[in-house]
């Protein structure tokens, strides 16, 4: 019956720019999941973009394969980043996520016709070379600190997530929906979230824990605040449960390392003091004779009846900065700050199985049961998520977060839905790891890790873009409209940064290296060394940034190197010009620009959230003019020298704040209001004119890229590309209403054009 209906549902979908009925719109995945279809037939692509159900990337895991699925794939990658985004926006975002993972390496002539646009899309993918990630199982607003798997007994199953900002979020396990509005549980980061047994009703109570001193008793159920205990410092760890008269209780860990017991209601008490510790970690374990105790780390690892008294004191091998309970009495797991995972028993000690570390300490540690029987555990370790198989030693690892993981959850088999783990990161992301993916690395064992492009350029030759990508020593080039990839060179030294300069009728791909020189290689010529010298910079330069004036005459490259000088060359004798000492912190970001007259424009920023506008006539003791962003750390500049309509010249900068803002170098006053809306830190900007409209491109560290009109601040499209984003460049075609936009980042690069005449951007 439900594939009846998912099919009836479909028909009434596939009319391509006609929105789905409301019911197809919310239910039609959901009944093609329980229908045993869920595949691109019974969700067609124009159905996805109105999708309002949600939960596809938690169907796509719960259900089984039957037809193709790589729209469903590719709509479960970028889900979770498009909100409220309009339908052009989510069509676009649809198709670059579709090529990206079904065609990767092809360029457009070889790709079949079910590969073209949908009508609704402004966007068209020419070529790609990554993969989205498709396990983001949801994005938040903050790095959050811990995750726990709930029951709710009207709503089903629920995630909790604490969070650095001090929020306390509950998302439905089924869809990653919110479940109410987030709750300011803290002042600070919470440390700890942990959840009771049941009590004789069936209720159960979370308690949560943070650096503003608190300790706060939840009703896990209502989400609703029941006590609070304050102290003059902040609290490491914390958990709830009964104690031997069954009393609910708390303990926690503070940062004097004292342990205190606290009655609801009552009065607090301290149970048991340790000399201080950098971060002290807490948990329950039901001992072999039956008994709950407590097992506390600090300089030693302390083993406490729930009254505080000792029944057990073992070394420790190195700090320890978390602590969870085993499968079988007594037996417990301490992640620790060199990076190593043990196993203990609470009456003999540490045990003989130990995973060895890396050096990046353990954030979270939890334990997994497969197939009722194997037991792993999962710590947060660096960027990825290790494995632990303690009976057979097998150690895998998890890859696929961006920045640090910090928080971990065991999600428990249910009758439709198998066991899985869920981790947060740094990234701000929650991603979903069946237990098939586990499974599947435990077996395979560890993988290499994926090679991240250092630097990316785009030229446009005669035979159409060309992009250079460099990783380690090795700068590859890619025709995209052939798809051909072949090795430009191998450099004595790690490429830091790459760029495309015209000297004379010539152009150069410049590279610097992490030895602080800068080369160029000319790849019309065949490789034939071009006549510039190498560049001495002196130390490791990880920016550059080249200009020529359009007659030619002038030629310039600025470097920034890890000196916190920024130096400017003459690419037609390979001389050094000047050496500016501006910035006393990393300079993060280059543009250099000429007007049409020939007037060269150079602009660095950085770490001190100041940009500095360089005259080339000027020497190392004349100042800089200075913008004074109030961005936080400036990790992207663009540069307009040539803006349509009543537009001045204008400078683009963004960084931490994840606001875009507009400067007009004239007067270096801002040029209207801040562009607002990205969510995460601004990575990357480009600015370009095309039909007499200046445009400005955006892109943050959690893939979100935005199209903008300069004129107006109008946000005209949105893509999601489910991947950092660190390099954007746009480059319009004369005579025509499109632009090339080509952008790079973790998972590779890709090139695609946009049609500015769109009706979705023409107004």
């Amino acid at each position: 019956m439900h594939a009846r209906i998912a099919a009836r549902l479909a028909a009434l979908s596939a009319d391509p720019g006609q929105p789905p009925p409301p019911y197809a719109r919310r239910h039609l995945a959901r009944h093609a999941a329980l229908g045993h279809v869920l595949d691109d037939a019974r969700v067609p692509p124009q159905a996805l973009a109105w999708d309002t159900g949600g939960g596809i990337r938690a169907l796509l895991h719960h259900s089984p394969a039957c037809g193709p699925r790589h729209w469903l794939t590719a709509w479960s990658a970028i889900e979770p980043y498009l909100r409220d985004a309009p339908l052009p926006s989510r069509m676009a975002s649809l198709h670059l996520a579709h090529i990206a993972l079904t065609y990767p390496d092809t360029p457009r002539t070889r790709m079949p016709p079910e590969a073209a646009p949908p009508a609704d899309s402004p966007l068209t993918a020419h070529f790609t070379n990554w993969r989205p990630a498709a396990n983001i199982w949801a994005t938040l607003p903050a790095t959050p600190t811990r995750l726990l798997a709930l029951d709710h007994p009207r709503h089903g199953p629920q995630i909790a997530v604490s969070t650095t900002t001090g929020t306390l979020e509950f998302l439905d396990a089924a869809t990653a929906h919110p479940v109410g509005a987030p709750i300011a549980a803290h002042a600070g980061e919470i440390r700890a979230l942990h959840l009771s047994p049941p009590d004789p009703d069936g209720r159960q109570y979370l308690v949560t824990a943070g650096t503003d001193g608190t300790v706060r008793l939840w009703d896990a159920h209502r989400h609703a605040a029941l006590g609070c205990h304050t102290d003059s410092t902040w609290f490491d760890d914390a958990l709830c449960g009964f104690d031997d008269r069954g009393d609910l209780t708390v303990w926690a860990v503070n940062g004097r390392s004292e342990t205190v017991s606290w009655a609801a209601p009552g009065l607090s008490r301290t149970i048991a003091t340790a000399p201080p510790v950098l971060r002290g970690a807490l948990t329950t374990v039901i001992d072999t004779d039956g008994e709950r105790v407590l097992v506390h780390t600090a300089h030693d690892l302390t083993v406490h009846h729930l009254d505080g008294t000792v029944r057990a004191v073992h070394p420790l091998p190195a700090p320890a900065r978390t602590v969870t309970a085993g499968a079988e009495p007594g037996l417990f797991y301490a992640g620790h700050a060199d990076g190593s995972i043990t196993s203990w028993s609470t009456a003999e000690g540490r045990l003989p199985a130990t995973a060895p570390g890396h050096g990046e300490p353990v954030k979270d540690l939890c334990r997994l049961v497969l197939d009722d029987e194997t037991v792993v555990l999962a710590a947060a370790r660096g960027r990825t998520v290790t494995l632990w198989e303690p009976a057979t030693g097998t150690v895998a690892e998890l890859r696929g977060h961006t920045d640090t993981v910090t928080a971990l959850a065991a999600l428990p088999d249910s009758p439709d839905r198998p066991g899985a783990l869920l981790s947060g990161a740094a990234d701000a992301t929650l991603r979903l790891w069946t237990a098939a993916d586990i499974g599947r690395h435990l077996t395979a064992g560890p993988a290499p890790a994926p090679r991240t492009a250092a630097a990316t350029a785009l030229w446009h030759s005669d035979g159409g873009p060309l992009v250079a990508t460099a990783h380690d020593t090795t700068v590859r080039l890619t025709a995209t409209r052939t798809g051909l990839a072949t090795t430009a060179l191998v450099a004595p030294e790690p490429v830091l940064a790459l760029t495309w300069a015209r000297r004379g009728s010539r152009h150069l791909l410049l590279w610097a290296d992490a030895n602080g020189t800068v080369r160029g290689w000319d790849p019309v010529a065949n490789g034939t060394p071009p006549s510039l010298p190498p560049l001495e910079c002196g130390a490791p330069t990880r920016h550059i940034a080249a200009c020529t004036s359009p007659d030619g005459a002038l030629a310039l490259l600025l470097t920034a190197s890890d000196d916190y000088r920024t130096r400017l060359w003459d690419l037609h004798t390979g001389s050094l010009l000047r050496t500016w000492n501006g910035h006393a912190m990393s300079v993060k970001a280059l543009a250099a620009a000429c007007t049409d007259d020939g007037r060269p424009w150079l602009a660095t920023a950085g770490t001190e959230g100041v940009v500095r506008l360089w005259d080339p006539a000027a020497d190392e003791d004349t100042a800089a003019d200075r913008i004074h962003c109030d961005q936080g750390i400036i990790h992207a500049l663009a540069l307009n020298t040539a803006p349509a309509g009543d537009l001045s010249p204008f400078l683009v900068t963004a960084g931490d704040q994840a606001d875009v803002r507009l400067w007009d170098l004239a007067t270096r006053r801002p040029l209207g209001p801040p562009l607002t809306g990205h969510h995460a830190p601004v990575h990357a900007l480009a600015t370009f004119t095309a039909e007499h409209r200046t445009y400005v491109v955006s892109a943050a560290r959690d893939g979100i890229i935005h199209l903008w009109d300069a004129a107006t601040g109008t946000q005209l499209l949105t893509l999601a590309t489910a991947t950092p984003l660190t390099w954007l460049d746009a480059t319009p075609h004369p005579g025509t209403a499109t632009a090339d936009l080509a952008l790079a980042g973790h998972a590779g690069t890709a090139l695609t054009s946009l049609d500015l005449a769109h009706p979705a951007l023409a107004h």
